[in-house]
């Protein structure tokens, strides 16, 4: 053994031709080994298992609508020489209500005033005692009718040119109560005249007046 090492070591030459022939082995066969068409195991293609049988399609394709989603309903097919036609609403006519159809007054004509004397302590057709309180009332009308609300009266009683009472009354139709009340205007004899001047809300105006007599009774 010892003269074995030491032969090889006496010729270095050898040793060197022998890692020369082994570097240039391996050369060729790396070369070799590229030259082939098999790629190496580590680049080879994913291969598909057996399992796995469903076909592979593009995102397109398979976003596209079936021919069945595509096929209008048959009371839905539209018709294509016409073009497609909105609903047309029809207007609804409302029947006009009950208020609407009775309009309002108008209160447009002339003002027709009556004045309505009491007959306490009435002694004759146009005569009364003295002291006598008989009050007073008014009926206006109208083209509507006989007045009550928004009309007024303004009274005024005289005897002879003096003027003894006046009074405003809100009203033209009395609310259960005399418009005018004589108090003790009436304790003089004499000839009184009682007049009243009706307004309205809707500037309708209209005048009336009555005279009598007051005697000592």
């Amino acid at each position: 053994m010892s003269s074995g090492r030491g032969s090889l070591a006496d010729h270095p030459v050898i040793v060197i031709i022998g890692v020369a022939a082994a570097v240039v082995g391996l050369i060729v066969g790396v070369k070799e080994l590229k030259g082939t068409d098999v790629a190496p195991p580590s680049a080879a293609a994913p291969t598909t298992t057996d399992t796995d049988t469903t076909p592979r399609t593009p995102a397109a394709t398979q976003a596209a609508p079936t021919q069945e989603e595509d096929m209008p309903a048959p009371d839905e097919e539209p018709n294509a020489s016409e073009p497609a036609r909105e609903p047309v609403t029809q207007p609804v006519e409302e029947e006009p209500s009950r208020a609407a159809a009775v309009q309002s007054p108008e209160h447009t004509a002339r003002l027709v005033v009556r004045i309505k004397l009491g007959s306490s302590g009435k002694t004759g057709p146009d005569t009364y005692r003295v002291g006598s309180r008989p009050g007073a009332n008014t009926e206006v009308y109208d083209d509507t009718g006989r007045l009550d609300r928004g009309c007024y009266v303004q009274w005024t009683l005289s005897r002879g040119s003096e003027v003894v009472r006046r009074v405003t009354s809100g009203r033209c139709r009395p609310p259960g109560i005399t418009l005018f009340n004589f108090e003790d205007s009436l304790d003089e004899p004499g000839s009184y005249t009682l007049k009243a001047d009706v307004t309205t809300d809707w500037r309708q105006t209209g005048t009336e007046s009555v005279t009598f007599n007051v005697v000592p009774g």
